[in-house]
């Protein structure tokens, strides 16, 4: 399955953290020969006083919305003048979250870049409950940015690989980002202590991706992990590996612990210090997967006898 990014949403609220997003974003254009589309959503309530907040219908001023769009054209003006690239922009109302998703959705976006935290008037707006419900709901990709990065290439990826993952469906998603930056991938497999049958399930899921990359020429080595706190494990492995990026499945887990300490996905982007992709797999993409005959002619099949199974 080849995938490409062709078109890049950077939703922005002009602040400084909101800026480290589209260094960002501008960095994978010029690699993809991507579009970028600037988005500004003008977060109505911000501007309610008290005694409005129970209006039906809620409408910006003109003059705001048309100040916006000015500031708009002017970042994107600037932009193009620096670095040959298509940038358009686009400024919406609503609820950032929702906004952000409709567009995407409508434009067929192939990747959203934002920034993790930020500010849009009286509201928090790429924090917590925000950027959760644009990963959750969004169809394509979506790259979260702390406001403190200033790197723009991907050297070394975290990649987990968990049973609930799609390992390999993910990896198609995000193989454009690997090549373009010629990564070296750290294959993380996470298995629940005391729990060998989960183990072997990872240890054959890490081997499907590792014979996708090994036929597209892709830089990897593994690491196996028993774990009884992944997300913690995730961002502990991403320090210890120097890891420039994270890349994970934004699959909403639904066991009991994860009920009470929230989505996966929303646990290491909360806590995580450096970007993290947040890629969501169609359940109706089929892909091929390796023979076991061919892990085993590769060499890439992992010895479980010396995970003392």
């Amino acid at each position: 399955m080849k995938t490409t990014i062709r078109s890049i949403l950077v939703p922005t609220d002009f602040s400084e953290l909101a800026e480290s997003a589209l260094k960002v974003a501008i960095a994978i254009a010029k690699r993809q020969r991507a579009k970028i589309i600037l988005l500004h959503v003008i977060d109505n309530y911000a501007y309610l006083q008290p005694s409005e907040v129970f209006l039906h219908e809620i409408r910006i001023m003109p003059d705001i919305k048309s100040h916006h769009e000015e500031s708009m054209k002017e970042l994107a003006g600037k932009i193009s003048e620096q670095i040959e690239i298509d940038v358009d922009v686009q400024v919406e109302e609503g609820s950032p979250a929702d906004v952000i998703c409709r567009v995407a959705a409508k434009k067929q976006i192939n990747l959203i870049v934002m920034g993790t935290h930020g500010m849009s008037g009286l509201r928090k707006f790429f924090i917590g409950s925000e950027s959760s419900r644009v990963i959750k709901n969004s169809f394509c990709p979506v790259l979260t940015i702390p406001g403190n990065w200033q790197k723009t290439d991907f050297e070394k990826v975290l990649y987990p690989v968990r049973i609930a993952s799609r390992a390999v469906e993910k990896y198609f998603y995000a193989r454009p980002i690997i090549e373009k930056n010629n990564s070296k991938v750290t294959l993380l497999g996470l298995a629940e202590q005391q729990n060998s049958a989960e183990l072997e399930e990872v240890v054959l899921l890490t081997d499907q991706v590792k014979a996708q990359m090994f036929a597209d020429h892709v830089q990897f080595r593994t690491n196996l992990v028993r774990s009884s706190d992944f997300p913690k494990t995730i961002i502990d492995s991403a320090i210890e590996f120097e890891s420039d990026l994270i890349i994970l499945s934004s699959t909403i887990d639904h066991n009991v612990k994860a009920f009470f300490l929230g989505p996966f996905a929303q646990q290491v982007v909360n806590h995580s210090t450096l970007p993290v992709l947040s890629i969501k797999p169609t359940e109706s993409k089929k892909t091929s997967q390796p023979s076991s005959d061919s892990l085993k002619r590769w060499g890439y099949t992992i010895d479980l006898s010396n995970l003392g199974l």
